[in-house]
């Protein structure tokens, strides 16, 4: 502390020069913060065309490093191209590492021989094998490209074809495209993943005359030049997708620890504390609703303090995929009405596969993470959590979009009217069998 008669004059120079002094420190600080907005992107993935040009672009972009990670990696033409793509990343000398789930590999020996011999690294996350049957119901979930360290995506959609539209019954699904600090978070935990316990590589492939290498090239060929000849989607269109992205202050990627689910602060926790600190309204969609007790008591939390707008739309049991599943909603809907919850069941065309929140148009949250007890305790999964007002609006507006095909769901309405009632006599004792069996297996749903 300077003494009083110590202390230098106050003149107009010297307050001119406090005053600039403030100045450089307030434009310091805006400037902090314009650098952090614009070194975040975001661009919502909605349309499957768009979901697979993206990837063609930023597979085919890469320079140095590709990381992919998918719970269901296919063995159809849409698969094998993209495989086609990654080989030939590596074969310009990009690093490139894919992890699949190894409940959901459904690649041939002939592609993986060939993946081995171009050097794509491959493993599996909990191979199923007599010695780790404690593995079999904790499953990698997660989603999501890494791209040089700089872009990813991630969301709902797997490795194959019926998430892109190349099937006759397709999933309608959601990705989001991200640039910034979430990308490093995202690739830090991709590395840990790889270099664990819960991961090992796919089993070397003998293949001394190489044969089976030179079967899996012939494929993954032939899937590359059918993309070639596409005339839905192009190679080597050189498309700069962060000039079509928004920039955003704060984008955050949540994921589960590796390994210690449930044991460690994960995506499920992180979910919570974002859902608890609504104020006014929470809009959900999700493939698979089954709610939890946490689940619950959070959203008589979110009514005991006023929040009058929460609304779930989620398949019905026609559209679901998973009867079990469908079967598990449909018992817990009369609870969740008695919450205030606005139920919406998508009746189709497809079955609904997105996850994703809107938190009181200010959040926007996109990733793998279903409602239900599986990702709650049991598979691992991810999501980005983008704080942008414009984003979460533009996501509102995509989810309520779905209600047009979708049916509102009332106390006095709890089964759609469209529902047939003649429905074949093996499909209503499967039903039967199942609603039996229901109480046991739905902490595994």
């Amino acid at each position: 502390m300077i003494a009083p008669d110590l202390a230098p004059p106050d003149t107009p120079y010297s307050r001119s020069k406090r005053r600039r002094s403030h100045w450089f420190v307030c434009l310091a600080f805006f400037a902090a913060i314009v650098d952090a907005a614009a070194q975040n992107k975001v661009r919502i993935i909605e349309s499957p065309n768009e979901a697979v040009q993206i990837r063609i672009d930023l597979i085919q972009q890469a320079r140095k490093s590709i990381d992919a990670q998918y719970y269901i990696v296919g063995n159809d033409y849409f698969t094998l191209a993209g495989l086609a793509l990654l080989r030939d990343a590596a074969r310009r000398g990009c690093e490139v590492r894919l992890l699949i789930d190894g409940r959901s590999n459904l690649l041939s020996k002939a592609v993986h021989a060939e993946l081995q011999k171009e050097h794509v690294a491959v493993k599996l996350y909990h191979p199923v094998r007599l010695g780790s049957l404690h593995f079999l119901l904790h499953r990698m979930h997660d989603k999501g490209l890494n791209i040089d360290g700089r872009y990813m995506i991630r969301g709902g959609r797997n490795a194959q074809g019926d998430y892109f539209g190349y099937w006759k019954h397709n999933f309608v699904d959601r990705d989001v495209y991200v640039e910034g600090r979430a990308v490093a978070d995202s690739a830090a935990y991709f590395d840990l993943l790889w270099k664990s316990k819960e991961v090992a590589p796919v089993s070397v492939i003998h293949d001394p005359s190489g044969a089976q290498a030179e079967e899996g090239r012939r494929i993954l060929d032939a899937a590359r030049e059918k993309l070639r000849l596409s005339r839905t989607h192009r190679l080597n269109t050189g498309t700069n997708w962060s000039a079509r992205s928004r920039s955003v202050t704060k984008v955050d990627f949540l994921h589960d620890p590796v390994g210690k689910k449930n044991v460690e602060f994960g995506i499920a926790q992180a979910l919570r504390q974002d859902l608890l600190r609504t104020r006014h309204s929470l809009l959900i969609e999700t493939p698979y609703l089954i709610p939890t007790k946490e689940l619950m008591a959070d959203l008589a939390e979110l009514k005991k303090r006023g929040v009058k707008r929460t609304e779930m739309i989620t398949n019905s049991i026609d559209s679901s995929d998973e009867l079990l599943v469908g079967l598990g909603y449909e018992r817990s809907k009369k609870d969740l009405l008695r919450l205030g919850v606005g139920l919406w069941d998508y009746n189709g065309p497809g079955t609904l596969h997105a996850k994703s929140a809107v938190l009181d148009d200010e959040i926007a949250l996109i990733g793998s993470f279903n409602i239900d007890p599986r990702s709650q305790h049991l598979n691992t999964e991810t999501a980005v959590a983008i704080h942008d007002r414009e984003t979460a609006l533009q996501l509102r507006h995509n989810i309520e979009g779905h209600k047009a095909s979708a049916t509102r769901i009332t106390a006095d309405r709890l089964v759609p009217e469209n529902r047939p009632n003649n429905a074949p006599f093996l499909q209503r004792l499967k039903v039967s069998i199942f609603k039996a069996f229901l109480p046991i297996l739905r902490a595994q749903l």
